[in-house]
């Protein structure tokens, strides 16, 4: 029998599926993560403590219940944007720096934003650099750490820090990369001339890769180390989103996916480049398709922070009208599409005969608003499908599901028992079959079925819409607040 492994690295855990020839999930395991805070809108890993360390561990863990020498592959998908500087040995001289919610670059996006202009940006990255893209941090990085950009050899994406520590190979894959704003679109190669142009070097960025190729082979020092053999094929990979869309086969132009997690993924394939303000538009999956992808405010962190202070203990009964409190999630500033790292988080409409329970609902209809904002910016520029493929921890809620559906008119079919870890692990299937033959196969037809369907309430749904309105013009009236 032959096994392929996945393992994603998230923003608060760490998980991996093995699977089958057949596609059929034979385990999973899951460690945490531990985030670093180091200042003011900060937000850090230690690479090596918890991303090497947690991929070994994982390894370990699931060798004292299966044989790692079966494994054929494995691939490494991980939180998109977030990268290592390392030296020639892959070892990390700094921590890595975390995706849109590490703001510490924003003297360095306005800086290269004003430089650049956003013509040229548009036609060269899809859009102008935000707190997700790479290249400022890294000029930060030059700024305030300089010895640390003299030593380093490579910056490194979270998932090929890790298999580069597997085969001595450092590549990106290019959904990662585009989505960071790291690939010039006309030549899809590095995005030399900005890079040069502000006194970076272009061949510190590892060349790219599309997510189903053989990055290399796991040497024997980390077969020593992880208990993998060696010779066992490494697969490129992709971020969290694209190896969730890739778990559910939503991947072909037309496939909307929404991932409920820390924060709101949205992920839209589509027939041709585009750009769309505020999104971060690249190439998927698929060579010679491409994408428009979103990462919003709300999500599990939005909704948390209402707990900690209404509490947690109330019913959602989603047959209830809305509240008629809006709620902007930007408690870590606003995100897709304003990219505004100033916005705050604003209660609207609030009553006197509102009372916590108010609170702690508005706080969940806040992401059905935010992903109807989100769906229809998006359909502005292609056609948007009537159904949502749902995945996610949040998305384990039903009835916050089906709040989600009557908020924003749209059906959510919700995907369960599967993650970007099942996906990276199809990945690695990729490695010795074509695509055809890994969506064929019985456990994948079987574990790409949804679990559960949500389908809107018209009725309800029309009670949120002048919501949804004002949801949308709240941001714009105080703007200048902010």
């Amino acid at each position: 029998m032959s096994y392929f492994l996945g393992v994603d690295m998230g923003t608060s855990s760490i998980k991996a599926t093995l699977l089958n020839d057949r596609g059929e999930i034979l385990l999973t395991e899951r460690l945490p993560v531990e985030l670093i805070c180091p200042g003011e809108g900060m937000y850090e890993v230690d690479a090596v403590k918890t991303w090497w360390n947690g991929f070994v561990a994982i390894c370990r863990k699931i060798q004292s219940r299966a044989d790692l020498s079966s494994v054929r592959a494995v691939c490494v998908s991980s939180v998109c944007g977030s990268f290592v500087p390392v030296d020639a040995d892959f070892n990390p001289l700094y921590n890595a720096i975390l995706y849109g919610i590490d703001t510490r670059a924003l003297k360095q996006i306005a800086f290269l934003n004003e430089k650049c202009g956003p013509d040229y940006l548009r036609e060269h990255v899809g859009g102008v650099f935000n707190t997700h893209s790479i290249i400022p941090k890294i000029l930060w990085l030059k700024e305030h750490c300089p010895e640390v950009y003299d030593q380093c050899r490579y910056f490194v994406a979270s998932n090929n820090f890790v298999t580069a520590r597997l085969t001595g190979e450092a590549r990106w894959d290019y959904p990662t990369a585009a989505g960071a704003r790291l690939v010039d679109f006309p030549t899809m190669g590095t995005l030399e001339e900005v890079l040069a142009g502000n006194g970076l070097h272009p061949e510190k960025i590892p060349s790219f890769d599309w997510p189903l190729a053989t990055l290399g082979e796991v040497t024997r020092a980390a077969a020593e180390e992880t208990g993998l053999s060696v010779g066992t094929a490494v697969v490129v990979g992709a971020c969290d989103i694209n190896s969730e869309a890739m778990a559910i086969g939503a991947i072909n132009p037309g496939d909307l996916v929404v991932v409920y997690g820390s924060t709101i993924s949205t992920l839209l394939t589509v027939d041709r480049f585009l750009t769309l303000s505020g999104f971060n538009p690249g190439v998927s999956v698929l060579e010679g398709s491409y994408r428009l992808g979103a990462a919003s405010s709300a999500g599990a962190r939005s909704v948390a922070w209402v707990d900690e202070i209404v509490g947690k203990d109330y019913r959602l009964d989603p047959e209830e009208g809305p509240t008629g409190i809006i709620m902007l999630p930007y408690i870590d500033g606003a995100r897709t599409p304003f990219h505004n790292p100033h916005a705050s988080g604003v209660f609207f409409g609030l009553r006197r005969t509102n009372q916590k329970s108010d609170l702690y609902r508005a706080a969940r209809e806040a992401l059905g608003f935010e992903v109807a904002a989100t769906v229809d910016k998006l359909s502005s520029v292609y056609p948007v499908p009537k159904t949502i493929k749902a995945m996610g921890g949040m998305a384990n809620d039903h009835a916050l599901m089906q709040i989600i559906s009557n908020v924003t008119g749209m059906s959510q079919q919700v995907y369960q028992g599967i993650d970007a870890s099942y996906g990276a692990a199809l990945f690695a299937m990729g490695s010795e079959l074509p695509l055809s033959e890994i969506n064929d196969l019985p456990g994948v037809r079987k574990f790409r079925q949804p679990s559960a369907t949500f389908t809107p309430d018209e009725a309800i749904h029309g009670l949120y819409q002048p919501l949804s309105e004002k949801y949308q013009r709240l941001y714009a009236s105080l703007l200048e607040l902010f």
